[in-house]
């Protein structure tokens, strides 16, 4: 939760319901919506703790979309990979909580 100027603002966390690999070099995602939210943040990476080096983060402008394809991965590579969702409010982002990490490894 949120306060901005005495409102309080509900930002709801995502469940990362999938993370699968169908494709080579390609990771594709799936989690529960919320209209709450302005959109999503997702944060994929090589490293289980998700250090700086190796996080890669991706934008979900549009709060009804439930997929996202990360493309360009490696081959054969295990990422790790959560999504918190993210309020617009007066125009600075305001974050949710992150989602429980789903392992993927890269076909």
């Amino acid at each position: 939760d949120v306060t901005v100027n005495g409102v309080k603002y509900t930002i709801k966390t995502p469940k990362l319901k999938s993370a699968k690999s169908k494709k080579k070099k390609m990771i594709t995602l799936t989690w529960t919506t919320n209209k709450n939210n302005t959109g999503y943040q997702i944060s994929y990476s090589t490293s289980k703790k998700f250090k700086k080096s190796k996080t890669k983060t991706v934008l979900v402008k549009n709060k009804k979309t439930k997929t996202k394809t990360i493309k360009k991965l490696k081959s054969k590579k295990t990422y790790y990979v959560r999504i918190r969702g993210y309020k617009t409010i007066n125009g600075k982002k305001h974050y949710g909580h992150w989602s429980q990490v789903k392992k993927v490894k890269t076909k």
